[in-house]
């Protein structure tokens, strides 16, 4: 195995990790505060307060990202991670929660904006389908930490089972410490204004605009309490069958995206229209599984958002991301276009608790039907080659 193949081996693995424990917590968070009897508003109150105050502090960590070593900013976030999945069993509150929250969300979007950049740099040829098969892969365990989940909390309990999955996030950081630092170009220290100077080209605004608008809906409809809550009420589930359902989920983005990565594959692949289509197919099957009345046929319907919806979509925009950014500030650049999306990320959680605090279908009828109407702004972007 030759260098560079061990880098991004190593980076496949980390995020496997990433993924069983991302599927753990998801699990975990939302049935422990269901436990403690917090209400659907005071949590959409909760995630909307957390993404905030991540949002603020993203901006200046996403510029210094440029400026700091790769691997002291991946593995700072591992540590939020793990610190933040260690203590939530042994807190009660909810502004004490929300605090982990804030440390988790900052840890999460840190790795998510140094994560495929590493990629990138590491490989340019091939990103498509080689970003692709990694996500399929920390998907596909995601998955398989929803079923572990339950598990663990039948066998642990909340607290035992918090730690274990602080401690997984703790080897997936010691893990990561065998890859290599990329080779960029060096960038100088920025100051406070060039931190939040909004100096982005053309197409990443536009990405910026679409951003907001898909991932408020996106919010709204499928931030995890709201998906989780969604089945576990309308349908009464148990937390074992719902850990099948949502285990599914899982699958269906992991597994077909890794199908996708034989897609993009191909040469001379036209990102832009199956950004388009993807997410088109991302929003509608929210809404068709909101009018629909039976566990199994609205179960197929949603599933549908990842088979084929964002398992298409998501290389397409993370690759016309990368291609639009700037070599010298491609952290910054994918940073800040993110960060737009976190806007949306921020309200949603409101909206969608709020509208769940009427009716539980609401957040998937009002959510898809704004990330549908999202895709009319990706019809001004430039078209790319395979890059």
């Amino acid at each position: 195995m030759n260098k560079l193949n061990r880098d991004i081996t190593v980076i496949a693995l980390v995020s496997a990790v990433i993924g069983l424990c991302s599927g753990m917590s998801g699990m975990l968070f939302t049935l422990y505060i269901d436990y403690l009897q917090i209400s659907l508003p005071i949590m959409g109150v909760m995630f909307s307060v957390s993404g905030l105050v991540a949002f603020f502090v993203m901006i200046f960590i996403g510029v210094q990202c440029d400026v700091w070593r790769r691997k002291i900013v991946y593995s700072a976030a591992l540590i939020l991670n793990s610190i933040s999945a260690f203590f939530t069993s042994f807190l009660r509150g909810v502004w004490e929660l929300t605090a982990t929250r804030i440390a988790d969300n900052i840890g999460v979007h840190t790795r998510m904006t140094i994560h495929s950049t590493l990629i990138y740099e590491h490989v340019k040829s091939g990103y498509a389908k080689i970003i692709a098969r990694i996500q399929g892969l920390e998907l596909t365990l995601s998955g398989i930490g929803f079923m572990a989940a339950s598990f663990l909390l039948l066998h642990l309990g909340f607290q035992g089972s918090f730690i274990s999955l602080g401690l997984m996030l703790l080897g997936a950081l010691l893990l990561f410490q065998l890859t290599r630092e990329p080779v960029r170009p060096k960038v100088n220290r920025k100051s406070l204004w060039e931190a939040y100077k909004f100096d982005i080209n053309k197409h990443l605004k536009i990405l910026c605009i679409f951003n907001l608008l898909s991932q408020f809906g996106f919010a709204i409809c499928h931030t995890f309490f709201i998906f989780i809550l969604f089945f576990a009420k309308k349908f009464m589930l148990d937390p074992q069958a719902l850990s099948i359902i949502l285990a599914v989920h899982n699958f269906t983005f992991g597994v077909p995206i890794l199908m996708a990565s034989k897609l993009y594959a191909r040469e001379n692949i036209n990102y832009k229209k199956l950004f388009m289509v993807g997410n088109i197919l991302t929003g509608l099957p929210h809404i068709l599984a909101a009018l629909t009345p039976s566990l199994i046929p609205a179960a197929v319907i949603w599933y549908l958002h990842d088979i084929i919806g964002a398992s298409i979509s998501t290389p397409a925009q993370q690759t016309l991301l990368q291609v639009y950014s700037r070599d010298d500030q491609r952290a910054k650049d994918v940073n800040m276009t993110s960060l737009f999306g976190s806007i949306g990320m921020i309200i949603g959680p409101v909206v969608g608790g709020f509208l769940a605090g009427i009716d539980i279908n609401l957040p998937f009828l009002v959510g898809g039907a704004i990330v549908v109407a999202s895709t009319i702004f990706i019809i001004p972007l430039k078209t790319t080659a395979t890059p």
